[in-house]
């Protein structure tokens, strides 16, 4: 059956087939504005309608909704898949008002597979030297005219997997969510020198100090260290009956 686009206009083109089926559950994040936080908020939905070129999810609901949902609000959809995770990017192209009011998506980026074993996090100890990155859009916030002047900050590996890390941080430094930062530590005898971004942050139990999240940006240039580290601690805890 002949499906329409919010136009009007007539389409019977599929969905891609890497698309997920009618009902099926979906997450959406959404990038909030600093007003609101500025931390990324990650909302289950689930597929309204697919079809080539627009993918339609109801219309989710979270705190400040009102204020950021408009046509061209940019929004991640993950779900899960055979392979891994599945992550696209698309923009709001419309909110459709409906019995069931949804939002009709446009992609912009093409399907990423986030492989699970990315994420398969290991305990890890030492330091790690952290440095922010140029270019970053939020250092400006703390110095516009030189960014790169902000202190290097020592922290603490907490875990590890290929594709980020969770550091102790001291309080009040600059590094916080959203910051891009740039990562040295050494891992088993090996130097890893790594970009990522700060994508969660933690009460620690230590009230002098933070817990955070850094996503790895890609290409991760350790990859196959890092997942030489996280394969063969596995391997030590099964040993030791810590699965």
């Amino acid at each position: 059956m002949a499906r329409r686009t919010p136009a009007g206009a007539e389409l019977t083109r599929p969905a891609p087939a890497h698309w997920p089926g009618l009902n099926e559950r979906v997450w959406v994040e959404v990038q909030m504005p600093d007003a609101f936080g500025g931390e990324v908020v990650r909302i289950p939905t689930r597929i309204e309608d697919a079809h080539e070129g627009s993918l339609v999810v109801a219309a989710p609901s979270f705190r400040g909704d009102l204020h950021v949902v408009a046509p061209g609000l940019a929004v991640a959809v993950c779900w899960a898949g055979r392979r891994g995770q599945s992550r696209q990017e698309f923009l709001l192209a419309e909110v459709v008002r409906r019995r069931v009011p949804a939002w009709d998506l446009a992609p912009c980026s093409d399907v990423v597979v986030e492989q699970r074993r990315r994420y398969a996090r290991v305990p890890a100890s030492g330091g790690v030297h952290l440095t922010c990155v140029h270019g970053d859009p939020l250092a400006a916030e703390t110095d516009p005219d030189d960014p790169l002047e902000e202190p290097a900050v020592q922290a603490r590996l907490l875990d590890l997997s290929e594709g980020g890390s969770a550091l102790s941080v001291p309080v009040g430094t600059w590094v916080r969510l959203g910051r891009l930062v740039r990562l040295s530590f050494d891992l088993e005898g090996f130097g890893v020198d790594q970009e990522g971004q700060v994508v969660r942050t933690l009460d620690s139990l230590e009230t002098d100090r933070l817990e955070v999240v850094v996503a790895f940006a890609e290409p991760v240039a350790a990859a196959d260290r890092l997942r030489r580290y996280v394969m063969q601690t596995q391997i030590r805890q099964r040993r030791g009956g810590d699965r």
